[in-house]
């Protein structure tokens, strides 16, 4: 199998880009209110939020000054970098089942693993407890989103599942 990368398009990062603006002016105007009412715990909460937002406003500045390809699909398995925090690289063997699911209103593919303690295992303690935190008990916890790409959801799912098909019937 060659190696297939989806990338991230430019123009669907423009929305992100405009309402991340936004809401760092918002965080700016409560601890403009914070240190003007001198709210010692207003200010910690407004700073941690800002601080998060401005990291995950410059990984989307980023992404749109030089896009990522957020999704490789090759023989070994699939790198995964379509969510924030990434999950990486995923291989085939680790992989139980590959289907797509949609949830409010929004179609993602799902990767069932067959051992997500190993998953978890092999990323660092923050990204797997951020993970574990984000996903419900009946849900998986790899979700692939394709929504910054032009990518048709059902072709890369048919992508996928013949990798693993592929992979399955070489072993």
């Amino acid at each position: 199998m060659e190696e297939i990368k989806i990338y991230q398009k430019r123009k669907k990062l423009v929305k992100s880009l405009i309402l991340g603006l936004y809401t760092i002016l918002l965080w700016l105007l409560f601890l403009g209110l914070g240190i003007y009412d001198r709210s010692i715990a207003l200010i910690i909460f407004v700073s941690i939020g800002l601080l998060i937002t401005l990291y995950c406003y410059f990984v989307i500045l980023k992404n749109f000054i030089k896009p990522k390809a957020i999704l490789t699909i090759c023989e070994d398995g699939i790198i995964d970098k379509s969510t924030i925090p990434t999950i990486g690289k995923i291989d085939w063997e680790d992989i139980d089942s590959i289907y797509s699911a949609k949830v409010l209103k929004k179609t993602s593919i799902y990767i069932k693993l067959k051992d997500t303690d190993k998953m978890y295992s092999k990323l660092p303690k923050w990204k797997s407890l951020f993970i574990k935190l984000n996903t419900p008990k009946s849900a998986d916890p790899i979700m692939i989103n394709l929504q910054k790409t032009e990518a048709n959801i059902s072709d890369v799912l048919d992508l996928l599942k013949t990798g693993l098909r592929d992979y399955r019937s070489a072993k």
